[in-house]
């Protein structure tokens, strides 16, 4: 089954790491939106944008919701260019006028000298009123989107080729667990034999050389291999390995559902474990364990 090569974006599973940054202009005005994007259990969205472009927050974050389901991500949109586009500036005359006759009534009382100068006015506070141009910051929303849709393509070109480097590692690691599946089940027959040859040799020197009853030995072999029987569990085993790989097809988001079956195929590597009356079969599931707690450190970084 094909995996995604290293390095093919085009696989459908994603990681939750990444990097993303877009552009768009038109004359004087270019804006920047840079991502950067690490792993989460939840959706975590993180938007930084110019004072001006404030009113457009909502709309930020309801496109890269509607692309991105999980992770946490931190996205920074920049305005490259001077601010007169939109700035205007007004003078609040009554004010000044108000602040003027202060300063002439203050001449007049003290007798002080001197002209009151532009410069002088300018000192004093809100007689010049900076404003934003609201119909202005509105016609450079498409600039934003534009910017902000080509980050999140360029992030997800990121996050698909290293979703496919993670793919291909946990692939690999599920195939030698199912390889080593297969060499478990010839074992546990070898294991009910040598248990079988072990007490009837056991039964002869505590009895003296005398006649075994077969029926009372025949129970305890059954007793044996009923205790040391994992069919079930390596069938199981099998069959949630080929699930997980099977899970490839179906693309991110997949996390939440490959966390669950993992911890299910776990459960029964734990279980042979607790079953395996054999050094050989240990040593197989120590293997698959080691293998297990790669794979979760990789599924961690699957959206």
């Amino acid at each position: 089954m094909h995996v995604g090569a290293i390095g093919d974006s085009t696989g459908p599973i994603k990681s939750m790491t990444g990097f993303g940054r877009g552009r768009s202009g038109i004359g004087e005005v270019e804006v920047v939106t840079e991502i950067r994007a690490v792993n989460h259990r939840f959706l975590d969205v993180s938007v930084k944008l110019p004072k001006a472009y404030n009113c457009f927050e909502p709309q930020v974050r309801k496109i890269v919701s509607e692309i991105i389901h999980r992770g946490k991500f931190d996205v920074m949109v920049t305005r490259v260019a001077g601010k007169s586009g939109l700035i205007e500036v007004a003078l609040d005359e009554p004010l000044a006028a108000a602040y003027y006759g202060c300063l002439t009534g203050l001449k007049d009382k003290f007798g002080l000298s001197g002209d009151i100068t532009v410069s002088d006015m300018l000192t004093l506070k809100d007689i010049i009123v900076p404003a934003e141009k609201e119909d202005q910051i509105e016609r450079e929303w498409p600039l934003i989107e534009e910017s902000l849709r080509n980050a999140i393509e360029s992030l997800d070109q990121m996050r698909r080729a290293e979703g496919a480097a993670l793919w291909n590692d946990i692939v690999k690691r599920l195939t030698s667990i199912r390889e080593n599946v297969s060499l478990i089940a010839p074992l546990v027959d070898q294991v009910v034999a040598s248990a079988k040859e072990r007490l009837e040799r056991r039964v002869k020197e505590l009895s003296g050389g005398l006649d075994l009853d077969s029926d009372r030995l025949a129970q305890e072999v059954a007793l044996i291999a009923d205790r040391a029987d994992v069919t079930e569990e390596l069938t199981r085993l099998k069959s949630h390995v080929e699930q997980f790989i099977n899970f490839f097809t179906e693309g991110s988001p997949l996390g939440r559902k490959l966390d669950f079956l993992l911890q299910e195929i776990n459960r029964e590597v734990n279980t042979l474990g607790s079953k395996s009356a054999s050094t050989e079969i240990a040593s197989h599931v120590v293997f698959m364990k080691s293998e297990l707690e790669k794979i979760r450190e990789q599924t961690q970084n699957i959206e």
